[in-house]
């Protein structure tokens, strides 16, 4: 069985390679963009329904290209979390959103030295 930080950092490696917008992404128009809108509301989240409610994209400006990576990805997110105990799946969600974050900033750090297309 695979550890939860495994789990965590998996889920999160491999949307943030499939998002074509990671600067959208983290920092939107405004400098804050829907990935780090959701982590700084996540970790005020007690319950998995406030953290339901968070991960609902309906609330975020994103571009359509933008709005459907994000949604194969909280998919996924809600997912995993579905059968865990509330405070499991926030410490769950926090620790993805971590990851993600670090992943999209890796990969425009990759983009603007060439490595992606």
């Amino acid at each position: 069985m695979e550890s939860k930080e495994n789990e965590a950092k998996k889920l999160a490696a491999t949307y943030a390679r499939w998002l074509r917008n990671p600067e959208e992404a983290l920092f939107g128009k405004t400098g804050k963009g829907v990935v780090m809108q959701m982590y700084n509301a996540i970790k005020q989240a007690k319950t998995k329904e406030e953290l339901i409610q968070i991960l609902d994209l309906s609330k975020y400006e994103l571009t359509k290209q933008t709005f459907n990576d994000m949604t194969r990805f909280v998919n996924e997110l809600r997912n995993k979390i579905s059968q865990m105990p509330d405070q499991e799946a926030i410490n769950f969600t926090i620790e993805v959103m971590r990851y993600f974050q670090i992943s999209l900033f890796t990969k425009l750090e990759d983009m603007k030295r060439g490595l992606w297309a």
